[in-house]
């Protein structure tokens, strides 16, 4: 019994660390891309996904940091 206390609070452990690394992930993106974001997407704001595509369809005119968080992302 305390074998499986100790696996399932490491479990918990191990997904409550992936979250966090998801957040910085999405905090860096939204930092990157901000910018661009405002410039190209406005009509699109607050709705993350319709944002995305749209700096997806603007790759070519995205700022160096932007660009690179895209393709981080696909990695």
């Amino acid at each position: 019994m305390r074998k499986l206390i100790v696996i399932l609070a490491a479990f918990i452990g191990l997904a409550a660390l992936d979250a966090a690394a998801a957040r910085t992930a999405v905090d860096k993106q939204r930092a990157a891309c901000e910018r661009d974001s405002h410039k190209f997407c406005a009509a699109e704001e607050p709705n993350a996904i319709a944002v995305e595509k749209c700096l997806r369809a603007h790759a070519s005119q995205l700022s160096k940091a932007c660009k690179r968080q895209f393709m981080e992302k696909r990695r």
